[in-house]
């Protein structure tokens, strides 16, 4: 499975990438996990803020776009996850 994360905004407005194939990733039975957990946490949303980051993720053919300040929960684990084992684009 092919998940997507893009960050854009900021002071600077600036936009960076990451992307993980989780079926080649070491253990794909662990993202598995994090994302049984999106299935209950229903993506949070509310009007952006001037000079916050803006998070869009994207898994298979579902994108849901979160303002920086209400990332939390599963859908901020799942961002770290892809930061740190995803290639940045």
């Amino acid at each position: 499975m092919r998940i997507e994360v893009r960050r854009t905004g900021g002071f600077a407005g600036t936009t960076r990438r990451w992307r993980v194939d989780t079926d080649a990733a070491g253990d794909p039975s662990a993202w598995s996990d994090v994302l049984d957990a999106l299935q209950r946490s229903p993506a949070p949303t509310d009007a952006p803020v001037p000079d916050d980051f803006s998070w869009t993720i994207t898994v298979e053919r579902t994108t849901v776009t979160i303002p920086g300040r209400r990332l939390d929960g599963p859908w901020a684990d799942l961002v770290a996850r892809v930061q740190s084992e995803g290639d940045q684009t």
